[in-house]
């Protein structure tokens, strides 16, 4: 974003700005039925915030290389892995993918026949880019710029509500993920104009925000324009707070399309790409040798987790809050709660040890 232009109120001189980068890799089939869990490329093989786990253990399908950039290897391991889940479901399935010289095919595929878009259409018949990846990117500012609402009423600097950390981010683009609903999946191949018409099937309840619920129309709106329209409903939440002046508030162009997120690895050198696996491989070297973490030095320190005994205080005051609140969204929010409560609770007993007497004696010979 230019110097001038931005969430915050205000420049902050000596304050450094985030470097840390995630490439997106977005699947999902015609009728919107099926969306795979998008590939994450980060830098750190194990950031910081990942706290000495995998992306794998954590949920993720996540790799990294030094510039976060989608290589051929990365591909044809995740389209080989996905080949192999498909042939075991008796599955064959015609892939259609955007023209970028990363995505080699790998030989010996049985379930998925790839096709490339020409180079000069992809922005025209590509369904991604009629309005999926935009649907997402909303999605993911909407919650980005709520959960700094969140932190500035919890008493966080003006200058620090916007920090986040890799999980945390990752975490909120999952979410927007889900939020990507058939609708619009739909609309979307709909409006490339590549695939025949056929038969509709049964449709699926899109999944909206608890603040949709509000507004029934929000339900019958288009889903790409609703999404946008959270972000500019976020974008006025937080200037109401005073943490965003009207003269610096970004458009929503700017925010879906920020400067320099085109930069992308069509405009890289093969010798530049080399260059990023060898790092990769390099520090994947290092981390086995000395055991530690390639922590990216843009994630900060991670906060310690709030205990068992906070979370249920936390949860004891929301409940004191909301108990004479009489509104729909409030029942809901006092039975999600009880939910929590319970398998807190549960996860916490079942992570007691058993003793027994004799524990408590020393072992002597």
């Amino acid at each position: 974003m230019t110097p001038d232009r931005g969430l915050s109120n205000k420049q902050h001189s000596g304050v450094k700005g985030k470097k840390t980068r995630l490439t997106y890799a977005l699947t999902t089939n015609a009728d919107g039925s099926e969306k795979l869990p998008p590939i994450v490329i980060g830098k750190a093989r194990r950031p910081r915030a990942f706290n000495k786990k995998t992306g794998d253990q954590l949920g993720f399908h996540y790799r990294n290389n030094a510039k976060a950039w989608m290589t051929s290897s990365l591909y044809g391991e995740w389209i080989k892995q996905w080949d192999t889940e498909l042939s075991q479901k008796g599955r064959k399935i015609l892939l259609l993918q955007d023209n970028f010289s990363g995505h080699i095919v790998p030989d010996g595929l049985q379930s998925i026949h790839v096709e490339n878009f020409e180079p000069n259409l992809t922005a025209h018949v590509q369904p991604e880019d009629q309005g999926i990846i935009r649907c997402f990117k909303a999605h993911y500012r909407a919650r980005f710029i709520q959960r700094a609402i969140n932190r500035y009423d919890e008493g966080i600097t003006t200058s620090a509500i916007y920090d986040i950390n890799q999980l945390q981010a990752m975490r909120l683009a999952d979410t927007a993920w889900k939020e990507v609903d058939v609708t619009t999946i739909r609309n979307c191949w709909k409006k490339a104009g590549i695939l025949p018409e056929f038969a509709p099937i049964a449709p699926t309840q899109p999944s909206l925000p608890i603040s949709a619920l509000i507004h029934d129309a929000a339900i019958h709106e288009d889903p790409l324009t609703h999404a946008e329209k959270l972000v500019v409903d976020a974008l006025d939440d937080l200037e109401s707070t005073g943490a965003l002046q009207a003269t610096n508030r970004m458009s929503i162009e700017a925010l879906l399309n920020p400067e320099g997120e085109r930069e992308t690895m069509d405009e890289s050198t093969d010798e530049e790409i080399y260059q990023a696996v060898m790092d990769a491989r390099n520090a994947r070297e290092n981390i086995d040798q000395n055991g530690g973490d390639d922590a990216d030095s843009d994630d900060g320190p991670v906060q310690a987790r709030p205990t068992v005994r906070e979370v249920l205080q936390a949860a004891a005051t929301l409940n004191r809050y909301i108990d004479e609140l009489d509104d729909p969204i409030a029942r809901k929010l006092e039975t999600t709660l009880g939910s929590f409560k319970h398998q807190l609770r549960l996860n916490r007993a079942k992570s007691m040890k058993s003793t027994v007497l004799m524990d408590f004696f020393s072992h002597r010979v």
